[in-house]
């Protein structure tokens, strides 16, 4: 998902956008005018020496229904950033969304916290969510994939037995290598690897591959940071990663099963960055990626040749 998409004649409007749907009745607070700057780095422009005027929606129009998509996507992020939502960020966000002809599940996930309906919050971004993750586990191995995924987060299945021992055997690499990077990260964090009870499916390995692309940990702060960098990294629908993380690490939603809802990780600045470094990895790590030929690499050699931006 990328979010470096605006020409310079358009980062005026988006400014003036990403401001109502911050704050448009009052001065923005540190927190809010870091997702301003933080974006007008992203897109290589000056950060407004003061606080945007804020935009009406029926005031808003850009060209192209790709630019429009992500600001709307990129809206939906400033609203979310505070907690309580603004109930005139949601209705400006709603606006946008009719004026800017573009519809996105955001829009009733917004809809649905601002009222507090946190189950139904629960169910529509797990349906997002999930519904891309099991595609790519159906993409990977067909039904047998869904099923095999579906067993190891939920009942700690053992699946995947025969890519066992590929899995064990990184841990004989040489230091510094990504595969004996990533053993080492499943070992000392007791996660299990596929073919053994309690490990995660072959088609979900990927996501623990890329904390050790990322360098992001696996405490909730980290775990924000490298869905962010997923979402961006993820050409189809990767607003779906994004969406999936702020609302369990910042708005308390539990949606997977292995982790507990947090409240408050929400860092504009980390957060946006690792979108765009995601966006701006030569590989989509979430798209049926075949990361067994970089194994052998060290983790250092790799990250150059995906382009990988620094954290």
């Amino acid at each position: 998902m990328d979010i470096d998409v605006f020409s310079s004649s358009e980062l005026p409007t988006v400014f003036g956008v990403l401001r109502s749907a911050l704050n448009a009745a009052g001065p923005l607070d540190a927190r809010e005018r870091d997702f301003i700057e933080t974006f007008a780095r992203i897109a290589g422009a000056a950060a407004p020496a003061q606080d945007p005027a804020p935009l009406a929606a029926e005031d808003v129009w850009l060209e192209g229904e790709h630019p429009r998509k992500r600001l709307l996507q990129l809206s939906a992020l400033a609203v979310l950033l505070n907690r309580p939502l603004r109930p005139a960020s949601v209705q400006f966000l709603r606006d946008l969304g009719r004026r800017l002809e573009v519809h996105d599940g955001v829009l009733d996930v917004v809809a649905a916290l601002s009222r507090g309906q946190r189950r139904k919050v629960r169910l529509l971004a797990a349906r997002r969510a999930f519904g891309g993750i099991l595609g790519e586990a159906y993409r990977a191995e067909g039904v047998l994939g869904i099923a095999r995924f579906m067993a190891a987060l939920l009942f700690k299945r053992a699946v995947n037995r025969d890519r066992y021992w590929d899995y064990k055997r990184l841990g004989l690499l040489p230091d510094g290598t990504l595969g004996r990077e990533y053993w080492r990260h499943m070992t000392s964090l007791g996660f299990g690897h596929p073919g053994e009870p309690g490990g995660i499916a072959h088609s979900g390995a990927f996501h623990d591959v890329g904390h050790v692309l990322t360098g992001y940990d696996t405490t909730p702060a980290g775990e924000i940071l490298q869905g962010s960098f997923q979402g961006g990294s993820r050409r189809d629908d990767g607003f779906l990663f994004i969406q999936f993380v702020i609302l369990q690490f910042h708005h308390g939603v539990t949606i997977t099963p292995v982790a507990p809802g947090e409240f408050d990780l929400f860092e504009p600045r980390k957060v946006l960055w690792a979108i765009h470094r995601g966006a701006s990895c030569k590989v989509d790590i979430t798209h049926q990626w075949d990361f067994w030929p970089w194994m052998k690499l060290s983790v250092e050699e790799t990250r150059a040749r995906f382009g990988l931006l620094p954290a």
